[in-house]
């Protein structure tokens, strides 16, 4: 590897990628934008089609969209070698400033195993994990818990009116949305997108567990198809609402895509094993992230349930009962940090 001191040559360094990003790696080569800098990841925006890729050390929380090199965060060459320079990505590899990465092998992001079909099962594993966040505080303010039930009933309403009748995406005004479940459940999610600050807001990561939960802690087709025509209207909301990184793990979430320690909960919660050990190591993810992605994962427990549970609609006049107070005022939202 060159001396990023130096000041001349580009540093090589080979990755292992997602298979998610075989296309945005074959394609010419082209500009990117560079998302962000810091020592376990660089994010980078494909100017063709706005795509996100994270380039990431290998003790970094690995992301869908994520190319995978063999250096430590704590030895991270990614500040000295990428702060400042064009990126660009493409024709086989990627390069960032000083820096080079060209993919040599491919992973396949994680799917949680089977869940049980039993659904005294699934139950259990819900109430475990909701019985483990109880003192775990996350960033989602009151009035975002509410909203958070709120999408958790309504998704369960359009599981009861049939997947074959969905109307399409109201896009242009997501407010003025119609009747049936799926557009309440949009109009819900909108209310989500983007709230609390950071690269990920605290909304944000709620929606990506509960998309995950959703598709993964119903063993019947439906479960499936809930989350994929919610997740298909979320990622046309997303863009101008939340930072691009965010925008871009709301696309994966809805196409069934996590990180490791998400999914592994979610495995947990289905089969009712080892729930909390696994809600420990989501909880290591970000500062907040791990607490509200988990909080996502009960709200989508909740209306993977045939019928809603009535334990969850007795509590969402209260919802803290449900999900913990967080232990300070919420912060800017992306949104209006975009503004």
């Amino acid at each position: 590897m060159a001396d990023p001191g130096s000041g001349g040559g580009v540093a090589t360094l080979p990755g292992s990628a997602s298979v998610l990003l075989r296309d945005a790696f074959a394609g010419p080569d082209r500009a990117a934008r560079v998302l962000g800098v810091f020592p376990a990841a660089i994010y980078l925006a494909d100017s063709a089609d706005g795509a996100v890729v994270a380039v990431c050390t290998h003790d970094a929380i690995r992301l869908p969209n994520a190319v995978v090199v063999a250096a430590r965060t704590d030895r991270s060459p990614f500040p000295a070698f990428a702060g400042g320079g064009e990126a660009r990505i493409g024709a086989g590899g990627l390069t960032v400033g000083g820096l080079r990465v060209d993919p040599v092998r491919w992973w396949t992001p994680p799917h949680p195993p089977a869940v049980s079909d039993d659904a005294d099962v699934r139950r259990a594993g819900r109430d475990a994990l909701r019985a483990a966040l109880r003192g775990v505080a996350g960033g989602l303010s009151s009035s975002a818990r509410v909203e958070l039930a709120e999408l958790a009933r309504h998704a369960a309403d359009f599981d009861r009116a049939g997947a074959a009748g969905l109307r399409p995406s109201v896009r242009a005004d997501p407010a003025r949305s119609g009747a049936d479940g799926l557009d309440r459940a949009g109009a819900t999610a909108l209310r989500l997108i983007g709230l609390g600050p950071g690269l990920t807001p605290s909304g944000d990561d709620a929606l990506c567990g509960f998309l995950l939960a959703l598709r993964h802690l119903d063993p019947g087709p439906n479960g499936a198809r809930r989350a994929a025509a919610l997740g298909e209207r979320i990622a046309a909301y997303a863009p101008g609402r939340t930072t691009d990184l965010s925008a871009a793990l709301l696309g994966h979430a809805g196409r069934g895509h996590g990180c490791p320690q998400l999914v592994d909960l979610i495995g947990a919660v289905g089969r009712n094993t080892d729930v909390l050990p696994c809600l420990r190591r989501l909880l290591t993810v970000g500062h907040t992230s791990g607490a509200d992605l988990a909080i996502g994962v009960l709200a989508g427990a909740d209306a993977a349930e045939h019928p809603y549970p009535a334990s969850a609609s007795a509590n969402c006049p209260h919802p803290n009962q449900l999900y913990p107070i967080p232990p300070y005022p919420e912060g800017r939202s992306a949104r209006e940090q975009r503004a």
